[in-house]
């Protein structure tokens, strides 16, 4: 069964990784849409076909940053509750936003503020940053440090589930970014019959049906990852 490759934002060395996952998700999909009942496939982002599994472990990365999101989130949590648990001025400021945004509740507007939080970060590499290829932060470290597209995704989707977003309605996508011609990680989060795309490359959320220039080769959270394949026209 194919097995999705980690992919790096914008590096040189995922250019293969991308040209092979241009033909694998099709072929592995196409297999599955002739083995598993027509209801099994549905049509889903950026209008493509797209199958939802339970099974995480095909995407190592997430599942080693899921864990030492778990170990590291309780001081992020009482970090929110006293400004006294945070440890540097990133999570102050974090936290100071955290307040603001539970007062408005569940909406697009928090959305639109989550997304700007983040994208004040200055992007880096993993390679200037750590010395290393790839590697997925949790929040805690990218607000002490900043980091690329994937850490920007996590980021934003821990922030919104703890303000109360629903999990199952947030996942982050590794997509090929046709403009750019390189990998790419974004938040999808749907809502109000919408699925927003939340970008380190915008500064507002954008309705993913008015977004065109990404491929999307494979989502997760915590509970299911989905490959995707293009409908047909």
């Amino acid at each position: 069964m194919y097995k999705q490759r980690t992919l790096r934002c914008g590096s040189r060395q995922a250019r293969f990784s991308l040209a092979m996952q241009r033909i694998m998700p099709v072929a592995f999909t196409f297999m599955l849409a002739v083995m598993l009942p027509s209801h099994a496939l549905a049509a889903g982002l950026f209008n493509y076909l797209e199958f939802k599994a339970s099974r995480l472990e095909s995407i190592p990365k997430w599942v080693e940053v899921l864990g030492r999101v778990k170990a590291e989130w309780p001081q992020l949590e009482d970090c929110a509750k006293r400004a006294s648990a945070c440890v540097n001025r990133p999570q102050k400021d974090w936290r100071d936003a955290m307040l603001r945004w539970k007062s408005q509740g569940v909406n697009k507007r928090v959305l639109d503020d989550v997304n700007r939080f983040f994208n004040a970060y200055t992007y880096i590499t993993d390679s200037k940053l750590l010395g290393m290829s790839d590697y997925w932060q949790t929040p805690t470290q990218f607000l002490a440090r900043s980091g690329d597209c994937e850490d920007y995704s996590i980021a934003k989707f821990f922030t919104l589930k703890a303000l109360g977003f629903s999990p199952d309605n947030l996942r982050i996508v590794v997509v090929h970014d046709a403009v750019r011609d390189i990998a790419h990680a974004v938040l999808a989060v749907k809502m109000d019959g919408e699925e927003y795309i939340l970008d380190n490359l915008t500064t507002t959320p954008l309705a993913a049906r008015f977004v065109f220039q990404y491929t999307p080769y494979y989502a997760v959270n915590e509970t299911y990852r989905w490959v995707f394949v293009k409908s047909s026209p």
